[in-house]
């Protein structure tokens, strides 16, 4: 995927390095572990692109690739990345989907 930097510039990222995806004051940002980058496009685009791949809304404000989620915090309603001390907002809609998502692919989930 075509991303931009923060300095106007462009650099590919592979798909596997995605966290999540989030919209914050109209600007889509993609999240990675090295950090975040601005993707020229909507959040129903990109979860209409990469929903067969394994990502999820999980709020109004985010895309997440379940595939990198390492935890669940129920209290605080966030899913973390390992490595990454980054996290998603988890709406209360969502919340049984990514728990049961959790125990099925048994990571740990407080």
């Amino acid at each position: 995927m075509r991303v931009l930097k923060n300095d106007g510039s462009s650099c590919e990222i592979q798909e596997e390095e995605i966290l999540y995806f989030s919209n914050h004051k109209n600007t889509i940002y993609v999240h990675t572990k090295e950090g975040e980058f601005v993707v020229p496009t909507t959040l129903s685009d990109l979860y209409a692109a990469y929903h067969s791949s394994g990502f999820e809304r999980l709020d109004r404000s985010n895309v997440v690739n379940l595939k990198n989620v390492s935890g669940y915090d129920s209290e605080r309603k966030i899913v973390s990345f390992e490595g990454a001390g980054t996290f998603a907002t988890v709406s209360e809609s969502n919340e049984k989907r990514i728990k049961r998502y959790m125990e099925e692919n048994k990571k740990s989930s407080t």
